[in-house]
């Protein structure tokens, strides 16, 4: 099964809590600092649900973590441009103590349920 365009699809019409799309931005820093945990595949996957909210106008990313993410990645890749990495780094670095564990295993486990992941 192609989870990616799964994960795209879905979440364009998933009706996302606040905190949710806050920890789908976060976990995508995350991701673009190469600072999480997921292997290759669940990062794409996450990166597609991203990507669907991203695209949709019903959801403001209007802050500048998400026009950081926007301009540090080209959607072909998982990872930052190296010349946003630093930019990148430091961003992530400031927001960790603001991530709560229980709010991203929380995001991760509802899109893990709704794409069958588990």
């Amino acid at each position: 099964m192609n989870y990616f365009k799964k994960a795209y699809d879905w979440a364009l019409s998933h009706n996302f809590e606040p905190i949710e799309v806050e920890y789908a931005s976060k976990l995508a820093l995350k991701m673009l600092d190469d600072s999480c945990q997921m292997n290759s595949h669940d990062r794409e996957v996450f990166f597609n649900v991203y990507d669907a909210i991203c695209d949709r106008n019903d959801i403001s990313l209007d802050d500048e973590v998400n026009k950081l993410i926007i301009l540090a990645r080209d959607r072909n890749t998982i990872y930052a441009k190296p010349e946003f990495a630093n930019i990148v780094h430091a961003c992530k670095e400031e927001i960790i103590p603001s991530m709560l564990r229980v709010h991203m295993k929380a995001f991760k486990a509802m899109v893990r349920k709704n794409l069958d992941m588990n």
